[in-house]
């Protein structure tokens, strides 16, 4: 199974940069960033997407629909704007994977007609499956089917991961149906966070996650396991038992361990965490008598059994970089729970 990470073109901190890190299949982007950026899109002209993006390895590009349809300020994308985006990244590298316009509803398959001389990949919806029907009649050389508006199918409660099984089967079904040439590799749009990864990769042939980034803001995220807030603007504000679990206390020392070692020390992650650094405060706390960033990391490095839940949350609400390096990390090992 191909797992992306997904990412903001233009984001500073690029964990895959790193020699010592883990690298993911690939990097997901998103078109908008480029429609909605004049700036950014002449840096690609300039740069080309490989060095913007420094990465080498394999790339799929979302049309951005769903980016636009979920930011506060209304965003419209044109499609003779994605058209010549495309283009240009066809230009560039023609093994990038580039995925159709889903939106509106009912202009999916015209989009498709007019996007499809760039080789571009269909996109449907998981409640729109006769549309495979009319991409059968405009194609039956098909390599993948991306299945979008998977997301909030997951959030409606109860066994999303039987719901995700029946809707990949039913999809199997239609394609088979269809006669394609070949086997059609299936990829589910956004559902690759570590809670549900271990299970999603032997439904699927493909899926990505931008969660690991979404949450860096004030979580962490656990491999193969849940979120936990240690931010700011958390819900579990004015707790300090928001890694209450042994076993999860024990995971993210662990994997605070690793990157400490394998980056050379924390200060290589982010800066910011000198020795003699206070932490940062949730803001209206009267916390009193904090220990200093140094006196935290040689705790956690010489006397790890002795570090509290909320030394640790002290940690890791310090620094944003350290969030989400933790959370790349996390996402990338999603079947390690040791």
């Amino acid at each position: 199974m191909i797992f992306a990470i997904g990412t903001p073109v233009n984001a500073h901190f690029r964990p895959w940069t790193y020699d010592w890190a883990l690298k993911p299949d690939a990097l997901m982007i998103s078109a908008i960033d480029f429609l909605s950026s004049p700036r950014t899109y002449k840096k690609l002209k300039s740069k080309g997407i490989h060095d913007l993006l420094a990465w080498d390895g394999s790339i799929i590009c979302d049309s951005g629909a769903f980016s636009a349809l979920n930011r506060k300020s209304a965003v419209t994308i044109q499609l003779e704007d994605l058209y010549a985006l495309y283009e240009e990244i066809n230009k560039q590298d023609p093994n990038i994977l580039k995925i159709t316009l889903d939106f509106p509803d009912d202009r999916i398959i015209e989009n498709y007609k007019k996007l499809y001389p760039l080789e571009i990949e269909p996109v449907v919806p998981f409640n729109k499956i006769e549309l495979i029907d009319s991409i059968s009649r405009i194609t039956d050389d098909l390599d993948w089917l991306f299945i979008g508006r998977l997301v909030p199918l997951m959030r409606q409660g109860g066994d999303h991961i039987s719901r995700l099984s029946l809707i990949f089967d039913v999809f199997r079904e239609k394609l088979k149906e269809r006669a394609f040439t070949h086997k059609v590799k299936l990829w589910a749009l956004g559902v690759g966070a570590p809670s549900i990864l271990p299970f999603i990769r032997s439904l699927v042939e493909g899926c990505d996650s931008s969660r690991w980034r979404v949450t860096g803001s004030n979580m962490i995220l656990l491999p193969a396991g849940g979120e936990r807030g240690v931010g700011n603007r958390t819900k579990w504000r004015g707790t300090h038992h928001r890694i209450d679990d042994q076993n999860e206390r024990h995971l993210v020392i662990k994997i605070l361990k690793d990157l400490d070692t394998l980056s050379g020390g924390f200060e290589n992650i982010d800066h910011s965490l000198t020795y003699n650094q206070q932490p940062k405060l949730i803001k209206g706390s009267f916390e009193i008598n904090l220990p200093s960033i140094g006196e935290l990391i040689t705790k956690i490095r010489e006397h790890s059994d002795l570090v509290t839940v909320y030394e640790l949350e002290l940690l890791l609400r310090t620094s944003g970089n350290l969030r989400l390096i933790f959370n790349y990390w996390s996402a990338l090992n999603f079947s390690s729970t040791d």
